[in-house]
């Protein structure tokens, strides 16, 4: 039985990649694996017990880190690595698992095939790809977009490339009226970087000046709630408005899904979303921004499988919720559409199978090339500086001092090792490539 081992972060327990875990792994195990879930874990923002009380899950490794640095990360890893003796491990944002991994194949130690899975469109992840490219055994993305970057951008291998998007569960549905108020789901974080939650203060107002009959419940949480709470607080005292906060899958199904009538997604970029095809399980029609990620992927074609928009045009978006308003017969083409795209492409059987091929197809080839020494983290203190990682990190066990301060949780187990910026150029490439605009592509050393 070949042995899978997936380390993920613990701070974030109503994210999209706890959703995807929870029916990865058993999906994996019923498929002939031994899968084990390393939960990275800190003195601040990274507590598993909280995690796993959101999401119970059977084998479960701990990599704890008390001091927060580096080498301390590493070691926390390498422990679970030998615990699980994994044949294949997955980095689900942690690439410290990569150094790990890497400096037991430099020890002559048994290791396990390195992939890196890939579940966002940002810069920094493709520079990660390529950082660690030589002793990557596999890239597994979650949308066309992401498979194409990782090849241009990270410089992998295109046979090392594997694509397995998200799958969702479909249930019984209870047939909706669509009499009343128009009911407009928006679910996800509520910042602007990505999400563009400000152009829902724009919908919002643009669908009252036409005197449409509806009600935005907003489910979720973020930086920018404050703020939009404050910018829509007259349409909420109206009574169009509800902020839910955070809500698991569940609740989201049978508080909201239920008894609406779109889902609206304003994303500059995506790489689902898994609330996108949710939706689509529940008979619920998606209205979307054309985001960066929808292109390659296809699934979202106007007037098809949803009314698309183009990202940022808020007239374009209050256009086409009006329109689904108004025509019974494009709303229920709509939900058909979408119940046959999820079936077809987005099942969790569709998924599960996609990454049990992927791994597979990992373990039947020998393991990367390129074991060099990468590049070290700069140094975590005086101790580091005096004494070098390994001695210091020996030292601070032995002390028990307090654990370096970290702002946040992606400062107590990083994302990303790389600094690449999510600049204009890189939309700009990103965008193209999306679109299959042959004339922009970037040149891989």
């Amino acid at each position: 039985m070949p042995k899978a081992l997936f380390v993920a972060p613990s701070a974030y327990t109503l994210s999209g990649l706890a959703t995807w875990l929870d029916f990865l792994l058993p999906g994996l195990a019923a498929k002939g694996w031994e899968v084990s879930l390393g939960l990275v874990s800190g003195p601040h923002h990274h507590q598993a017990g909280r995690y796993l009380a959101a999401h119970p899950t059977e084998n479960v490794l701990m990599a704890h880190c008390a001091t927060g640095t580096a080498e301390g990360r590493r070691r926390a890893l390498d422990r679970i690595l030998d615990q699980s003796r994994a044949d294949v491990a997955v980095s689900v944002n942690i690439p410290d698992l990569l150094v790990a991994i890497n400096d037991r194949r430099l020890k002559g130690q048994r290791a396990a095939h390195a992939v890196l899975s890939v579940h966002g469109i940002e810069a920094w992840l493709y520079a990660d790809a390529r950082r660690y490219r030589s002793m990557l055994d596999a890239v597994v993305c979650t949308n066309r977009l992401a498979c194409e970057l990782t090849g241009q951008l990270g410089g992998i291998a295109k046979e090392r490339i594997h694509y397995a998007a998200y799958g969702v569960h479909r249930s019984d549905i209870t047939p909706r009226s669509f009499e009343g108020a128009f009911r407009i789901v928006y679910s996800g974080r509520l910042e602007e970087s990505q999400k563009r939650v400000g152009d829902l203060v724009g919908i919002v107002h643009g669908l009252a000046e036409r005197g449409l009959p509806f009600h935005l419940d907003i489910a979720g949480d973020g930086p920018e709630r404050a703020e939009l709470e404050a910018a829509l607080s007259s349409q909420h005292e109206e009574g169009r408005v509800t902020f839910h906060g955070q809500l698991d899958t569940q609740r989201l199904k049978q508080d909201l899904y239920a008894q609406a009538d779109a889902l609206l997604i304003t994303s500059h970029w995506e790489t689902g979303p898994i609330v996108a095809w949710e939706a689509m399980a529940q008979d619920v029609p998606v209205v979307s921004s054309r985001y960066v990620g929808s292109g390659l992927e296809g699934a979202l074609r106007d007037g098809e499988t949803a009314l698309l928009f183009d990202t940022g045009d808020v007239a374009g978006a209050v256009d086409a919720l009006s329109r689904l308003h108004g025509d019974k017969a494009l709303q229920n083409r709509l939900i058909a559409s979408g119940r046959r795209l999820v079936e077809e492409r987005y099942s969790i059987d569709a998924s599960v199978r996609a990454w049990d091929a992927a791994l597979r197809s990992v373990l039947g080839r020998p393991q990367a090339c390129g074991l060099q020494e990468l590049p070290r983290a700069k140094a975590s203190g005086r101790l580091d500086r005096w004494l070098g990682p390994r001695l210091a990190e020996n030292l601070r066990g032995q002390l028990r001092g307090k654990p370096l301060q970290t702002p946040d949780p992606g400062g107590e187990w990083p994302h990303a090792h790389s600094h690449a910026a999510s600049d204009e150029r890189f939309w700009q490439v990103a965008s193209a490539v999306d679109q299959a605009l042959d004339e922009v592509r970037i040149g891989v050393g």
